[in-house]
């Protein structure tokens, strides 16, 4: 076997010589080190390590695909979906509300498992460019509600709203 110079990602620093170890599925040569035994792809090719994956993750969501649907499509498994859907979730930020701005309010009905198990998603937009600032989950009271309105106190134009019996 030939052996390639190639640095082992377990043992840090030196490089170590790595191996030839067969083929994967795709068939891109892998290296196992001789030193700890693990094994290195060099041209690694699975999807989800594309540079555009949380675009597309964004996009679909946005379509209203669901996530096995979405996993199939982007040909990625629905675990690592939502494990990246949980990351680009962490790292949205929160936009800002402006003085002087019209906001509305609005509220959408929804089930979760089957139809008697009712959930409402309450939620604010920026009129002209429609733009969710706030929106809050829970069931159909004026606390719910709230939520969504306390948000918007820091605008004085607050024109339209719905009010929840």
């Amino acid at each position: 076997m030939e052996s390639n110079q190639t640095r082992c990602y377990r043992c840090v620093g030196d490089i170590r010589k790595m191996i030839k170890y067969g083929k994967t599925k795709s068939g891109n040569q892998r290296y196992i080190c001789r030193v700890c035994g693990k094994t290195k792809v060099e041209n690694y090719a699975y999807l989800a390590y594309k540079g555009d994956i949380n675009q597309n993750i964004i996009q679909l969501t946005k379509e209203g695909l669901g996530i096995r649907s979405t996993a199939r499509i982007l040909k990625i498994s629905t675990t690592t979906l939502l494990k990246r859907i949980v990351f680009i979730a962490r790292n949205i930020t929160k936009p800002i509300i402006s003085k002087g701005k019209t906001y509305e309010v609005d509220e959408l009905c929804t089930y979760i498992r089957h139809k008697k198990n009712y959930i409402w998603l309450v939620y604010a937009l920026e009129k002209n460019s429609k733009t969710v600032v706030s929106f809050n989950v829970g069931k159909r009271t004026n606390k719910t509600l709230s939520r969504v309105l306390e948000t918007l106190k820091l605008s004085e134009r607050l024109k339209r709203y719905l009010l929840i019996d």
